[in-house]
């Protein structure tokens, strides 16, 4: 399964400003995708159709709280997602 919370690096050309975060419990599945590509466009509705609605919420969630400046708040992170990834070559 692929990570969600990796995001592409790429220099913004203009100013971001934080909107308001809906409550993503009140959303529908296709509101939660198209805000997750609003705000991640290298994101695709094919790619996001592979996870479950929780999952697309926590995200959702993640990247409204990396709009706001940094060390304005906390993320909590989800228990099931590990602080540090390892990955190994399998030769």
């Amino acid at each position: 399964m692929a990570d969600l919370f990796s995001m592409s690096h790429r220099t913004p050309t203009i100013e971001m400003t934080p909107r308001a975060a809906a409550p993503t419990t009140a959303l529908s599945r296709t509101q939660v995708v198209d805000e997750i590509i609003e705000i991640n466009p290298s994101a695709t509705a094919s790619f996001l159709a592979q996870f479950d609605d929780e999952l697309l919420r926590k995200y959702l969630d993640h990247l409204h709280y990396t709009q706001g400046p940094r060390g304005s708040g906390s993320w909590d992170r989800p228990n099931d997602a590990p602080a540090i990834m390892v990955r190994r070559r399998v030769v």
